[in-house]
């Protein structure tokens, strides 16, 4: 799996010339290498389920993880596209696009109402399955995304004052997620 590149703009990406190829394979080439493998045998057997994780980051043009952010969207326009040509052959695609997991990539921030174990993510999510082909997985996270699309808009993340107040929040989970490691 590749490494998170962490936060940075696109060239200040660590070691950018491996990261892009990394990142390209495991967000990107796994998901239409493993559907080319599985999706054979779905279809003889006219029944089967696909699903791809891509990530809230992949809805929008996410300014620091502008890399992971496009191969993630990549996952979702594959899905979407995927679900629409084998939903009539019995396939079932769903696209999950979660926000924060508590995971290594996010510095293993503490679970609360919004932010997932993986554990709980992962059996929330599996309960979406068949009920919709795009889902963020679990309610929590489809509630904070409604809100941040009706209060923050594209135009307020991508405009200097949003990507501003976007790195400082990314800063300070960060650092906070720091602190509380120490103690």
């Amino acid at each position: 799996m590749a490494q998170t590149t962490g936060l940075s703009r696109f060239l200040n990406i660590p070691d950018l010339d491996k990261a892009v190829p990394d990142m390209v394979n495991c967000n990107m080439l796994s998901v239409t290498m493993m559907t080319q493998i599985v999706l054979p045998q779905m279809v003889a057997r006219r029944k089967g389920i696909i699903i791809n994780l891509s990530s809230e980051l992949g809805r929008h043009p996410a300014p620091l993880a502008v890399l992971y952010g496009a191969t993630k969207a990549f996952v979702d326009f594959f899905s979407r596209g995927l679900e629409a040509e084998y939903r009539s052959r019995g396939i079932i695609v769903q696209s999950v696009l979660p926000l924060l997991v508590s995971t290594n990539m996010t510095f293993n921030v503490a679970p609360n109402r919004f932010v997932k174990s993986a554990e709980d993510y992962a059996r929330e999510a599996l309960n979406t399955v068949g009920l919709t082909s795009r889902t963020s997985g679990c309610l929590s996270h489809a509630i904070k995304a409604f809100f941040c699309d009706l209060l923050l808009p594209e135009w307020f993340r991508l405009s200097s004052f949003g990507f501003k107040l976007q790195t400082n929040l990314w800063r300070r989970m960060k650092d906070t997620v720091a602190v509380s490691k120490r103690k």
